[in-house]
């Protein structure tokens, strides 16, 4: 990883890079550009030719546009706030305008999930004719988001913010604004995981899904910088997606809550709603209690330790002699 002031250079080495990763021979502002291009024409492609999988096509052109995301964070002192906040609203923006496909989708998921779950207390029968009702519902949303001008609005959207990219301001993008983006985005994981488990206020749904928001943004640029030390990174990388992961489920389980709550229709009566609502609540608490230990062992250190680590990886993977900048 090389400063950030030698915007335009090529790569030295001559070798062709690719994927969501920073290399060492890369100098930052041309990293970050190659990362957004990559993955803004894979959401595009993936938009525009869902082949097979809808489901899965809309879930993986979500993911790379919160992984342009997440390197406008990564960078955002370069940027500065004005252009920062414009871009990141604006993919922003193209993502919520998939939620509702993928939440229905998910919610078909996470009954059966807890179908699987509840197998020795539930009959056989239990919640299919409201799984099936789920079902309808989802097809319903997803031929709407394909077939009646969501999808293209999306494309338009992302494609006019593609346009922009060659333009952001990353000629002070280098190590030291990586530094920064990484400790804002451990500090803002660290501060969600402290109101998620605070005492007096208890266990919220909100309190959860922004601090999966925050531990997702940090697996990504851990990703990104994998290449300072592949063996520490990627372990670091893994171990934030499994926290991730677990609570993209609590997230789930929220909504399907939700849907559940909000949608008179999926069963005859309200006895299956609230059962199933049920079980999805107590399945939240204990995997939001069973969380606790991996969080703190994620977050240890104080948000400046950390990025003083972070740095001294960065510095001596490029071979700066420790405390020269």
């Amino acid at each position: 990883m090389q400063s950030g002031t030698d915007v335009d250079s090529s790569n030295p080495s001559g070798v062709p890079l690719g994927g969501y990763r920073l290399e060492l021979s890369e100098p930052v502002a041309l990293g970050v550009r190659r990362m957004a291009r990559e993955e803004v024409a894979g959401a595009l492609a993936r938009l525009a030719e869902p082949r097979y999988d809808a489901n899965e096509a809309l879930h993986d052109a979500r993911t790379r546009l919160r992984k342009v995301r997440a390197l406008l964070r990564l960078v955002q002192d370069a940027l500065g706030i004005e252009v920062f906040e414009t871009e990141d609203a604006a993919y922003r923006e193209a993502i919520s305008k998939l939620d509702d496909a993928r939440q229905s989708f998910v919610a078909v998921r996470t009954v059966a999930s807890l179908r699987d779950d509840f197998t020795e207390v539930l009959r056989p029968s239990a919640f299919v004719d409201l799984q099936a009702r789920l079902e309808e519902r989802h097809h319903r949303i997803l031929h709407h988001t394909l077939r009646e001008g969501v999808v293209p609005e999306v494309i338009e959207m992302v494609r006019a913010a593609s346009e922009r990219i060659e333009a952001w301001p990353l000629e002070l993008a280098d190590d030291r604004v990586l530094e920064r983006g990484l400790r804002r985005a451990y500090e803002r994981g660290y501060a969600a995981m402290v109101r998620a488990y605070e005492p007096d206020e208890g266990p919220s749904g909100r309190a959860f899904r922004a601090w999966r928001r925050e531990a997702r943004y940090l697996w990504f640029q851990y990703r990104v910088l994998t290449a300072a030390w592949p063996p520490v990174l990627e372990a670091m990388a893994d171990e934030q997606l499994r926290l991730t992961t677990a609570l993209g489920v609590g997230k789930d389980l929220g909504d399907l809550m939700k849907i559940i709550r909000d949608s008179d229709d999926l069963s005859d009566t309200p006895w299956p709603r609230l059962a199933l609502r049920g079980l999805a609540r107590e399945r939240r608490r204990y995997l939001w209690t069973g969380l606790q230990p991996l969080g703190q062992r994620l977050y240890a250190e104080t948000p400046d330790a950390f990025r003083e680590r972070m740095k001294r990886i960065l510095d001596a993977a490029r071979g700066t002699p420790s405390g020269v900048h």
